[in-house]
């Protein structure tokens, strides 16, 4: 699935600059829905595969493909529209949304 990924600068509590996004190993960190109603962190959190497909200028907004990394993932949590968060720890370090097909 595609997904529009803007990354936070160190200013923003996020990284000194965004992961490479290509080549291997992919990067893959901690992903939160931000529409589940639940507190943070959950008991149960997943990993997400972030590689880039284009980004801007300053490197910070990517066109990306993203993906669980493990196969039994739930698979229909990937769905067009639904907003995220990836965390490196407790460190909030980039917001998405996941793009229709």
């Amino acid at each position: 699935m595609r997904a529009r990924v803007v990354w936070r600068s160190k200013e923003e509590g996020g990284r000194a600059t965004p992961p490479l996004g290509e080549g291997a190993p992919p990067y893959a960190t901690i992903v939160r829905f931000l529409d589940i109603n639940e507190p943070w962190p959950q008991d149960v959190v997943w990993t997400l595969v972030v590689e880039k497909i284009e980004s801007s200028t300053d490197g910070r907004e990517w066109l990306a493909n993203v993906r669980f990394l493990v196969p039994h993932a739930p698979a229909e949590a990937l769905r067009a529209d639904r907003a995220f968060e990836l965390y490196e720890g407790a460190k909030c370090v980039a917001a998405g949304v996941l793009l229709p097909s």
